[in-house]
């Protein structure tokens, strides 16, 4: 499933992209979303009620989300039928772009990231479409403590 996001949503965009949905965000203008649901077979999501009327009436399958936090945004497109599978690099977008991310040997970052970078990691993935590096450091590892929370919901306690 692919998705469109209106921009209202651009934190949200970056999560679905991470957990590997094709999802286009930056698009301004209401027409212009509706014309690229349309084009490309995109699903809209939003929070504007007369976006989600106009896209239905137009034939663009809409989710009309009310939440303003990622949890409860998270928990409603779940409703939706929507999976969230925990994170795994090798199966995310890139949350800058959403282009699709490969892993890469080590040899290929090699000055491309900081010395200490290249030193303590041995796992690096790249951007196929804009070049950006990603690696499982403290960044990611503070990731995977939001996305265990948005997996499990709101009501679930951790471990």
């Amino acid at each position: 499933m692919k998705f469109i996001a209106d921009m209202m949503l651009g934190r949200l965009a970056r999560w679905l992209r991470l957990y590997g949905y094709d999802t286009l965000y930056g698009v301004v203008d209401d027409d212009d979303i509706i014309k690229r649901a349309l084009e490309e077979g995109r699903v809209i999501i939003t929070r504007d009620g007369g976006l989600a009327q106009r896209a239905r009436t137009a034939g663009v399958e809409v989710f009309l989300l009310s939440s303003n936090s990622l949890e409860g945004q998270v928990e409603e497109l779940k409703k939706f039928g929507i999976g969230f599978k925990e994170l795994f690099p090798a199966n995310a977008r890139c949350p800058k772009c959403n282009g699709p991310i490969e892993r890469v040997p080590k040899e290929y970052v090699k000055d491309k990231v900081p010395g200490s970078v290249y030193e303590r990691y041995d796992e690096f993935y790249v951007c196929k479409k804009c070049g950006q590096i990603y690696w499982p450091g403290r960044q990611w590892r503070e990731m995977l403590k939001i996305d265990r929370k948005l997996r499990l919901g709101k009501s679930e306690k951790e471990n």
